[in-house]
């Protein structure tokens, strides 16, 4: 297993309610995935690319400042993307019912890698 997979696990093992994680590139390629397939990670790569990209443009020209995270409200579950240390994008599905707690956790996390 690589090392950004295996921090990957050990950040689903920490963080309560996440059940699937990846980390993405700029370019939106998967680097590293967590408890989903391949055609999920794909799919997800894209959307991180496209939305951190306009959210980080968006940011920059009415606040100058960096975007803090992404958080997507799904029936059931949240998808939340933030932004690395290293310039990647870790992007986690959670369980219904986690809202707003942990994500700040999340971000320190994010960080990390």
């Amino acid at each position: 297993m690589e090392a950004a997979e295996k921090q990957l696990q050990a950040l689903v093992g920490r963080l309560p309610g996440i059940g699937a994680a990846a980390l993405i590139s700029r370019e939106g390629v998967p680097l590293a995935t967590v408890g989903m397939e391949e055609d999920l990670a794909d799919t997800l790569a894209a959307l991180a690319s496209g939305m951190c990209a306009l959210a980080n443009r968006l940011s920059n020209n009415l606040a100058n400042s960096a975007v803090r995270h992404l958080r997507v409200d799904l029936d059931g579950q949240d998808l939340v993307f933030a932004p690395t240390g290293s310039g990647a994008v870790l992007a986690v599905l959670r369980r219904d019912g986690t809202g707003e707690a942990g994500i700040e956790g999340l971000r320190r996390e994010a960080l990390a890698l």
